[in-house]
């Protein structure tokens, strides 16, 4: 039948397993990397045979959060980055100087509750004094040894110690509200400048960068295109005639143009 003498590709994926780390070297371009494919069989005369492309099965997007303008680039097309690397610095606008603010606000905070914390001890201390005279010039009035209007001293400066020391617990709480609030801010826009700075989320090779320094960009437009080396793969295509030789599981051989004739063993 004429159907029959059609060739029809057949699409067969080789992981390559053994030497996954050299050729993750070769990805160093945004373009696929031609292959060749066989299978290991016994003579020249069995193997099957097949053209396609080196390939990595995922690849990430490097976007910002919020639309900016890129400022400093530091990676490129074909650069191995470790996880965590920054690629780019978006321009912060603003943010620097509400970092500044927000921080100077944390630090006068900080130092207020310190202060406030001292003069509690040192009310603290006097509230005792006023109390321990208070209780020991009323034993004194019952024999006589005080007057009243010695007593009556005594009971007002107890009451007024007691007063500034409850009002300044009161003003400590309201500080450490606050510094809490301050630090909150600042968190905040350290999160916010978090996401300005791209960083690969992998150990990976970069395919392409989409943006220069100074281009403006959208929230989600991609900036950089990241391989994960460990999903490196190849894409063969085979003649159909020639598919009822392949098993699920076969090893194979494959051969990269940019290599010659150097061999790297899949299956």
């Amino acid at each position: 039948m004429a159907c029959c003498n059609k060739k029809r590709p057949v699409l067969v994926g080789a992981v390559i397993l053994i030497v996954i780390a050299y050729i993750t070297s070769l990805l160093d371009t945004p373009s696929p990397k031609t292959a060749q494919v066989s299978s290991e069989k016994q003579t020249p005369s069995n193997q099957v045979n097949g053209v396609g492309t080196l390939e990595a099965k995922e690849v990430i997007t490097i976007s910002p959060k919020n639309a900016s303008t890129v400022g400093t680039v530091y990676a490129d097309e074909g650069d191995h980055v470790a996880k965590g690397a920054r690629l780019a610095q978006m321009e912060l606008s603003d943010l620097a100087g509400v970092q500044l603010q927000n921080s100077a606000m944390v630090e006068k905070s900080r130092s207020q509750l310190a202060s406030q914390k001292a003069a509690i001890e040192d009310l603290s201390a006097k509230k005792t004094l006023a109390d321990t005279t208070l209780s020991r010039y009323k034993n004194l009035s019952k024999g006589g040894f005080v007057t009243q209007a010695e007593l009556d001293t005594a009971i007002a400066s107890a009451k007024s110690a007691n007063a500034a020391l409850v009002s300044a617990q009161e003003a400590l709480k309201q500080s450490q509200h606050e510094i809490q609030r301050a630090v909150g801010s600042l968190d905040s826009v350290n999160a916010t400048i978090r996401d300005y700075s791209l960083r690969s989320p992998i150990d990976g090779i970069i395919l392409s960068r989409e943006a220069e320094a100074g281009s403006t960009i959208g929230a989600g437009t991609p900036v950089f295109k990241i391989a994960n080396p460990k999903s490196v793969w190849v894409r063969a295509y085979i003649d159909e005639r020639q598919s009822a030789g392949l098993r699920v599981g076969q090893k194979a051989i494959v051969t990269l143009r940019s290599t010659g004739e150097k061999q790297y063993h899949g299956i």
